[in-house]
């Protein structure tokens, strides 16, 4: 850490960007321990946001980095996975005749 003039603490490039690596497995950590991936996100999207002036990435960190850019992958990945199975679910259940329609109602789950 460095002190400026006035003797505050000015975090240095290195200690700010160990904040915001960890901010953000933290929040991935968040997200893929949700009751849903979608819930979890929207949630972690709305509450972080980048600062303005970080800086490059320090090389001591750079693999630091790319582990939590691929387990961000993953998680985008199972996040539209998700997301097409709920559209599957939503189909099916449209799919569905009405009770008003006075036939036998079978709904085929397999095909």
């Amino acid at each position: 850490m460095e002190l400026s003039d006035t003797g505050e603490v000015i975090p240095t490039d290195l200690e700010r960007w160990d904040e915001v690596l960890t901010q953000l497995e933290d929040n991935l950590e968040a997200f893929m321990n949700g009751t849903t991936v979608q819930e979890q996100a929207r949630s972690v999207a709305s509450s972080w946001h980048p600062p303005h002036d970080l800086g490059p990435l320090p090389a001591q960190y750079a693999t630091r980095a790319r582990l939590l850019a691929m387990a961000q992958q993953r998680a985008y990945q199972q996040l539209r996975n998700e997301s097409r199975m709920i559209r599957r679910q939503a189909e099916l259940i449209r799919s569905v005749p009405s009770v008003s329609s006075g036939g036998a109602v079978y709904l085929d789950v397999a095909g």
